[in-house]
């Protein structure tokens, strides 16, 4: 005995009227009294009249007292788990039960002597569950000398009289043969028995003898009698209305003897049970359920929980931001790491931005188009820079769309995917390898002006360099999207629960990957780096090439800067980038790339078109001819910005001026003469100096120096002097020099 069976009410019926009905449910008394459980005894006289005239077996408000006695609904929670014995008839428990739904009762157990009589039968919808006794159940194997079991006299009467016989047919069998057990247990001791007299004068003797029968033998296996006059030579055939294995409906099953059981106890009853997480009690099951023994747990709707075993009516409320579907334990409140509104507000801020001072800058180079600055800067490769700085800027508009929430489809997710490479190489490869072919003219125009010879490159060369470079990055991108092209994927990151709430955190994180399957994607970027790379390196170094160039037309200042710009951006951004990478930060992962590629193109071309703007708007100094500007060693040219009209301006000009001179005589051996020994190259510039002697008139450098094609075909500095001024052209005779 202990806590649990002091804690745990039993409650016990009967009719006191019959023998059957009082001894079965007394001997239930004592043997619960005697393992301590809380036992309460209800005897009540059918035949008594609580209401003068009415029967208390057929009075109503009589029976639902002494259904409240069992299980009241005004008393506390134990009472509703009482396990109810009760000897009744089949009406008594009819208005018991009832009484008991309304009152809430979900009882441990209830043991009704109806449970194995026709009563059940008529009520299906009741006896799941209930439990019953009596002296044979047709699941026992005991035999005698007639019949194997008692389901053979069953099947014997059926043969013998048409029709199936039931526990009444076994026990009108098995009584006779108890009683020729009794009586040669009786006689067996006397040596000459005088049975007829003993059975005229002596029958009470002999019935009361039957107490005194040890184990016999009988069809219903060994019987003895206890006090109570109930056989006690085996165990009872406790049954109970089970659901056996593959079967829909309920049955009566046999519990004990253990030996003899064909299935296992349900004890508790379901109803008793707490319900269990992701359900709750259901009053309407309580109480309408015409199974009292029947669970009465119901699923949580949805938005609610049930975190533990309970027995609540009503499922808690999730709280604001989380949600639960049918029968959930949890709340669930997921994480997907999308861009919050304002980020994606931000992203297409930073393309309009972008965009804006792109187109800005073309048009600027449109309208200044005959500015010697932006002839000498080449405009076509100038376009093709602006066009890719605005390719390579709508890679934040794919990056933008490139997420799914969960639970919708990542088709358009995976397009935008793909198509980021695709912008963003492109729009690199249009940007640098445009000032590459810049870069390459560039030194081939400086490299001819220093031999004061005249070049002609054509603009075509230049379109043939971007698309050929172009070509090899395209075809890249397009294996990449047919061997193993990007998806949108989203995967689990991280699961928390929250004990105090009973919400569930369910953090997910959505990317650009290549399938596990496929080829991975360094396969493709390794060469893409290779010629993003190689392109950064050739340009350059063309440009350092050309470092003796004037600021004013060359930009390999700047775009070294912009190299090393790139270059701190990338080691910057990329360990930051892996950093939120790992942490799984969606919004922060976007910054940074989005950052990285508006920083990149605004920069880049910042650097090439600010200094031409400036450059532009300055001017050439006083009395510099373009061609003269183009010759000038950086060091000169800030001279030359320092001083206009300076004697720094003149003896600039006066050395590029004898250094073209010496140039042109040396490399002309086989030029024609005059009689004076003038190179006959300069023959249309010569003259009668103030004394009389002939004068050797050096011309204009545009006159013997160098020209390159415009887009059209002409010869831009050619172009570019006739649109100059020539009374600032300095004119060199002999070894004087004077401002003509």
């Amino acid at each position: 005995m202990g806590e649990s069976t002091k804690n745990q009410p039993v409650r016990v019926v009967y009719r006191d009227r019959s023998e059957f009905f009082k001894s079965t449910c007394v001997s239930a008394i004592d043997a619960a009294t005697a393992q301590g459980f809380d036992v309460t005894a209800i005897e009540f006289n059918p035949d008594g009249e609580e209401t003068p005239g009415v029967p208390n077996s057929q009075n109503v408000e009589f029976l639902e007292g002494l259904a409240d006695q069992l299980c009241s609904a005004d008393e506390g929670s134990n009472t509703n788990n009482a396990a109810v014995i009760a000897c009744v008839q089949n009406g008594d428990a009819d208005v018991m039960l009832a009484r008991m739904r309304l009152n809430g009762c979900r009882l441990m157990l209830a043991w009704f002597t109806t449970a194995t009589w026709g009563w059940a039968a008529d009520n299906t919808d009741t006896i799941p569950f209930f439990l019953g006794g009596g002296q044979w159940h047709e699941n026992f194997v005991y035999s005698d000398k007639f019949f194997e079991t008692g389901k053979a006299v069953l099947e014997y009467g059926k043969e013998k009289f048409g029709y199936m016989g039931s526990y009444d047919h076994v026990v009108s069998y098995a009584m006779p043969m108890l009683i020729v057990e009794l009586l040669k247990s009786y006689f067996e001791v006397v040596d000459s028995p005088n049975v007829t007299d003993v059975l005229v004068n002596r029958y009470e003797e002999i019935r009361r003898s039957l107490k005194k029968i040890n184990n016999a033998h009988t069809i219903f296996g060994p019987v003895s009698f206890n006090e109570y006059q109930r056989n006690n030579g085996r165990g009872a055939a406790g049954t109970q209305w089970v659901q056996k294995s593959n079967a829909t409906e309920f049955q009566l099953g046999c519990i004990s003897p253990l030996d003899q059981a064909d299935v296992s106890i349900v004890l508790p009853s379901p109803s008793a049970l707490p319900c269990p997480p992701g359900s709750h009690l259901d009053q309407n099951l309580i109480e309408g359920d015409p199974a009292i023994l029947a669970d009465k747990c119901t699923l949580c709707p949805a938005g609610t929980f049930a975190q533990y075993e309970n027995t609540n009516l009503k499922c808690q409320q999730c709280i604001e931001g989380s949600t639960s579907t049918e029968g959930a334990k949890y709340c669930i409140a997921s994480a997907d790491n999308l861009n919050s509104f304002g980020l994606e507000v931000l992203g297409f801020i930073l393309v309009a931005l972008s965009w804006s001072s792109t187109i800005g800058y073309m048009v600027w180079l449109y309208l200044n188009r005959k500015d010697p600055v932006v002839k000498m800067s080449q405009p076509e490769s100038l376009f093709l820079l602006c066009i890719g700085s605005i390719v390579s800027t709508s890679t934040i508009i794919p990056l933008t769309l490139a997420e799914a929430a969960p639970g919708e489809s990542a088709r358009g997710a995976s397009a935008a995917c793909r198509s980021i490479p695709f912008l963003y190489s492109l729009g690199w490869v249009l940007m640098y390898t445009s000032l590459t072919a810049k870069s390459w003219r560039l030194f081939k125009v400086a490299k001819n002006a220093d031999q004061v010879r005249r070049v002609k490159i054509s603009v075509n060369e230049i379109y043939v360099t971007v698309a050929v470079v172009l070509l090899f990055d395209l075809a890249i991108l397009i294996a990449w999207v047919l061997v193993a092209p990007l998806q949108y994927i989203r995967t689990n990151v991280s699961t928390t629960l929250n004990e105090a709430t009973g919400v569930m955190t369910i953090e997910t994180a959505g990317a650009c990957q290549g399938s596990p399957d496929d080829v991975s994607m360094w396969a493709f970027l390794g060469p893409i780096i290779v010629i993003h790379v190689g392109s950064m390196i050739v340009t350059n170094v063309f440009l350092f090439k050309v470092r003796g160039i004037s600021d004013r037309y060359q930009e390999q200042k700047y775009v070294a800067l912009a190299s090393i710009y790139i270059c701190e951006l990338v080691l910057l951004g990329l360990p930051i980038l892996i950093a939120v990478q790992e942490a799984g930060v969606r919004e922060a992962r976007y910054i940074v790339i989005a950052g990285v590629i508006f920083l990149t193109d605004t920069g880049v071309l910042a650097l090439i078109f600010v200094p031409k703007i400036k450059f532009a708007k300055k001017g050439l100094p006083e009395g510099v001819t373009v061609a003269e500007s183009i010759r000038m060693k950086r060091s000169s040219a800030s001279v030359i910005s320092g001083s206009r009209r300076g004697s720094n301006v003149v003896s600039t000009v006066e050395e590029i001026r004898r250094r073209a001179y010496l140039s042109s005589t040396s490399s002309t051996e086989n030029a024609s003469f005059s009689s004076s020994g003038i190179p006959s190259i300069y023959r249309s510039f010569s003259g009668a100096s103030s004394n009389g002697n002939a004068a050797v008139v050096l011309p204009p450098i545009h006159s013997i120096g160098v020209s390159a094609a415009s887009g059209a075909g002409e010869e831009m500095v050619e172009e570019v002097e006739e649109s100059e001024n020539d009374k600032d052209d300095f004119h060199c005779v002999k070894s004087n020099c004077s401002n003509v």
